[in-house]
């Protein structure tokens, strides 16, 4: 339901498919969506001088595929008041021309949200619709539940159309709405099997392929930079986890870097060492970059590292333009955390990486770079069996989420949640689970996706 820029391989694609997207918009209606990448095109960033003269009518806001980075066209910035005179918001980059000193469009992390905040919200029935059409999609790849990272508003649209969720949903909000969490839970508790709101999500850091995961050294092919700390006030963010581990909030902090990592491991330490707090959980989504002390602190502290498998074999194309071999041997670690009895958990981050679980079984199991660079796996030390990636989708997912004692494996006395597949994933040779699919899912023992019906 919006621009999708993610196959675009050069210049003139990425142009055309906004020729193509744009011929039926109305005046004023903004073009958002995206997921470009371009590293697909050598790395060199787009313009708002490629897509200017084209969408003169038509404000638009399009993410990288991390949505660390995105493209705003010259009338979503003046929209947005955003000239050669605006400067970075804390925690964001306004990409500026050195020549002239103009914005060339390309918004980073906090400077984002300069542009976003104008976009009108999407209608009721949108909304409705979208989520239909998302559980629909969801059904069809085998999941029974989700883990949503999402903002208030989707957290009320949850609630709104209870009745008609037809799978499991863990709603996670963004850490902004962490008070009015609380009140909601104070009143109305946590939420029950179908649908609940116990977590709040958090960011430190943006992403490697934007350079602005948080690292402790420079870029490799930027040394003007080694990333940035998202939060605006450090003092706050800690006020707010205290009180969120007080009233039994999940925290789930995104940190990429492995500063990030360093930072916001220290701060779910410093608040286990008050031995006030018992069995919260905390995760760290993504975990991607990590230093020894890291590794072993979150094993230590019994934190959950929270990663998306896809990942080690897409951002792992360009991985070495930014850092070094040392660092990367210490990423997307999941034989290294199973071995030491971590509950490693995996997801997708979806739409930065496939919706589809089997893709990411595969991605774990084989490691195999989608460019052909690593036939044998990247970091082949690190792959893990399929046995052991299903557990990580399934049981160890149900752990990260409270719900051990209702989900997560095959047992008498829990949720019928389950998905029969085309194949038996782990007899086969790992490159077929690619062509595996989904014949049917089973959520609390009623079917909402058969193959046949599709």
């Amino acid at each position: 339901m919006t621009i999708n820029l993610h196959d675009c391989q050069n210049k003139s694609s990425f142009i055309q498919q906004f020729k193509y997207y744009g011929k039926d918009l109305a005046v004023d209606e903004w073009i958002t969506g995206g997921n470009w990448d371009h590293e697909n095109w050598g790395g060199y960033l787009p313009n708002k001088d490629w897509i200017d003269e084209i969408t003169k009518n038509n404000p638009v806001l399009v993410s990288r595929v991390d949505g660390h980075m995105a493209l705003a066209n010259s009338y979503a910035l003046s929209i947005s008041g955003i000239n050669k005179g605006t400067l970075n918001p804390k925690g964001g980059i306004i990409d500026k021309d050195p020549i002239t000193g103009e914005p060339t469009g390309i918004l980073k992390d906090n400077a984002i949200l300069l542009v976003s905040n104008n976009i009108p919200e999407d209608s009721e029935n949108k909304k409705k619709q979208i989520l239909s059409n998302t559980m629909k999609y969801a059904a069809s790849l085998g999941l029974t539940q989700i883990h949503d990272m999402c903002t208030w508003s989707d957290l009320e649209l949850y609630r709104k159309n209870k009745s008609s969720l037809t799978l499991r949903v863990y709603a996670i909000p963004w850490y902004t709405n962490w008070k009015k969490l609380i009140n909601l839970v104070k009143s109305e508790g946590y939420g029950d099997d179908i649908l609940r709101w116990s977590g709040i999500k958090a960011m430190i850091d943006g992403s490697l392929g934007s350079r602005t995961a948080w690292m402790h050294k420079p870029y490799l092919d930027d040394s003007s930079t080694s990333g940035l700390l998202r939060l605006q006030d450090t003092i706050i963010f800690k006020q707010m986890l205290d009180s969120l581990y007080d009233n039994k909030i999940q925290v789930a902090v995104h940190a990429i870097g492995d500063r990030a990592n360093d930072w916001i491991i220290d701060q779910i330490i410093s608040i286990n060492n008050n031995k006030k707090y018992s069995d919260r959980r905390p995760r760290i989504e993504h975990a991607q970059h990590l230093t020894e002390k890291a590794i072993k602190n979150i094993k230590k502290y019994s934190i959950i590292p929270s990663m998306q498998p896809y990942g080690c074999i897409d951002d792992t194309r360009w991985m070495h333009k930014r850092i070094d071999s040392t660092l990367m041997s210490r990423s997307y670690i999941f034989k290294t955390f199973l071995d030491n009895d971590v509950n490693l958990t995996f997801g997708s981050d979806w739409n930065v990486t496939p919706l589809n679980p089997l893709q990411g079984i595969y991605a774990a199991v084989t490691r195999k770079t989608l460019d052909g660079s690593n036939p044998n796996g990247w970091y082949r030390n690190q792959k893990i069996s399929v046995e052991d990636a299903i557990i990580c989708y399934t049981k160890n997912n149900a752990y990260a989420g409270f719900q051990e004692n209702q989900l997560g494996t095959l047992q008498n006395g829990k949720y019928a949640d389950f998905a029969v597949l085309s194949k038996d994933i782990t007899s086969i040779n790992p490159d077929s689970i690619l062509s595996t699919y989904v014949l049917k899912t089973i959520v609390g023992g009623k079917e909402i996706f058969n193959y046949k019906n599709k």
